[in-house]
């Protein structure tokens, strides 16, 4: 396992955590992407939960990808993909019922 890898690794999946965090409890929602204030209609501590839970959970995933990548080989990579589609798949299905 490189080095290198581990830390970008890290670093990313702590940014990851730090953004849920700062969503979740502190919402600040301005942190998600293409959120207007004006224009959002359903409820924003659910909104503010879902995604901190799904950027946390990425987070973490990130950090613990090279381990597992180094005890179980390529196929976890096809399993870190499919977790964060589905992660992302899950909070488009909550929040976009009207």
């Amino acid at each position: 396992m490189d080095t290198e890898g581990l830390i970008v690794f890290t670093v990313v999946g702590l940014i990851c955590i730090f953004l849920g965090y700062l969503i979740w409890f502190k919402k600040m929602l301005f942190l998600i992407a293409g959120y207007n204030e004006s224009t959002f209609e359903g409820d924003k501590e659910k909104l503010a939960k879902g995604i901190g839970i799904v950027a946390i959970i990425s987070g973490i995933v990130t950090i613990l990808f090279p381990f597992f990548l180094y005890l179980f080989g390529n196929t976890v990579g096809i399993t870190y993909c499919l977790i964060i589609i589905i992660g992302l798949i899950v909070i488009f299905w909550i929040f976009d019922k009207k």
